[in-house]
């Protein structure tokens, strides 16, 4: 004698399988957030901080000035 066969779910599939669906999505899009705000953000941040720690920014005008790169600026003629 064999044993029946299970009825397959036919009401609330759809249902069941977007809450399955949702909650890893959401899981994925979370972790995927994170890594990126510290692989990649926070890192950003630290190097910003690094670089403007020491520049000076009327030095890189005086520089871009004498250079001529600037065309609303003249250099005075030594």
């Amino acid at each position: 004698m064999s044993t029946p066969i299970a009825k397959p779910q036919l009401r609330g599939l759809l249902t069941s399988q977007i809450k399955k669906n949702l909650i890893a999505m959401m899981i994925a899009s979370i972790s995927a957030g994170l890594a990126y705000k510290i692989l990649v953000a926070d890192k950003r941040k630290r190097r910003y901080a690094e670089f403007y720690k020491t520049y000076d920014a009327e030095k890189q005008l005086k520089i871009m000035n004498e250079a001529g790169l600037m065309q609303s600026y003249m250099p005075e003629p030594k």
